[in-house]
């Protein structure tokens, strides 16, 4: 998770002690790709080797690789993807009028028909094994990369050794930023910033998990009045 959290007190008055923001690379929006690949691995071991329907995985698999890659090369804002919609239904409107006068859809689909994708079953399974260790990798790093937020500072921890670095947390003012609308249907993904008052310099976290969830703790955690102090070690509860 992006965000963890730490409560105390009954069900009634519980408070919210600390929350942990945890930046992800974006690599982790291709898991769609590494199921798609663990299930063509799967799918084609029940298949014979000279089976046609071994093209059919291969082409699936394709899809879902290349539209993924898609996903994560360039932002698709509310505008673009809106913009994007209509050209494609401009498009394929476009097509339908042009296939009254000549073939151009069944064109379109002999040339699909004509691609001959294949690979081995052993080539999906080591896609996928790349990328479970490539996740393993990331999941582990982002136990020694993240931002804690309490109510009075906001703390960095970085190396494995527990680097950390402290900003003061009052008058903390945050914007969240949703800039991808496919990174967020996928894992709710979205950017916070953080303005501490102390520093010239926005904190950017990118690729929050479940980031209106995570905004929604920050708010409550500073919105909170209380004038006790923090405890000296704090250790959020991760779920």
């Amino acid at each position: 998770m992006s965000e963890d959290f730490q409560k105390n007190g009954s069900a009634g008055s519980e408070k919210l002690h600390a929350i942990i923001l945890r930046p992800w690379p974006k690599v982790i929006f291709l898991y769609p790709a590494f199921i798609a690949a663990v299930v063509s691995g799967v799918w084609q071991l029940w298949l014979d080797p000279q089976s046609p329907a071994r093209e059919t995985v291969g082409l699936v698999f394709f899809c879902v690789f290349a539209i993924n890659l898609l996903v994560i090369s360039f932002e698709y804002t509310r505008v673009k993807t809106v913009a994007i919609f209509f050209l494609a239904l401009a498009v394929a409107f476009l097509l339908m009028f042009l296939s009254t006068k000549w073939e151009i859809i069944p064109s379109i689909k002999e040339a699909i028909d004509g691609l001959k994708i294949t690979a081995s079953t052993s080539f999906y399974f080591a896609i996928a094994f790349y990328l479970l260790a490539v996740y393993v990798g990331v999941f582990i790093n982002t136990r020694w990369n993240y931002w804690e937020i309490r109510r009075n500072e906001i703390i960095h921890h970085t190396g494995f050794l527990g680097d950390i670095k402290r900003y003061p947390s009052p008058n903390l003012r945050m914007t969240k930023v949703i800039n991808d609308v496919f990174e967020f249907l996928l894992l709710g993904s979205g950017r916070i910033v953080l303005y501490p008052a102390s520093e010239r310099e926005a904190i950017v976290l990118e690729n929050i998990l479940n980031v209106n969830k995570a905004e929604n703790s920050v708010k409550k955690l500073l919105s909170a009045l209380s004038v006790e102090l923090a405890p000296a070690e704090i250790q959020p509860q991760e779920h």
